[in-house]
């Protein structure tokens, strides 16, 4: 194949490529029904800052910041997973 690489074949794992493809989205469909549980608990929490953080991302951000509970950022740490999942799904 060296001198000749329009000769050259590989295998391009078009089934295996698929079903990967298909866990990325059962993966991202998941966390995007987490994401939506998570919002909702938040919008009805009593806790002054969880019913902004679907409006207010600095909020949202600095969540995850806090020694505070963990549910306080569970919508925060739902939507790194997400991005990870969507950036690695896309390429």
């Amino acid at each position: 194949m060296g001198p000749h690489p329009e000769v050259a074949l590989f295998r391009r794992f078009g089934s295996l490529n698929a079903r990967n493809l298909m866990y990325f989205q059962a993966e991202i469909i998941h966390l995007e029904k987490q994401l939506e549980q998570y919002t909702q608990a938040d919008n009805e929490s009593t806790h002054p800052d969880r019913q902004y953080y679907d409006r207010d991302w600095q909020s949202l951000m600095e969540s995850g910041d806090t020694a505070e509970p963990v549910e306080n950022s569970a919508q925060w740490k739902t939507i790194l997973k997400l991005r990870q999942a969507l950036k690695e799904y896309s390429m």
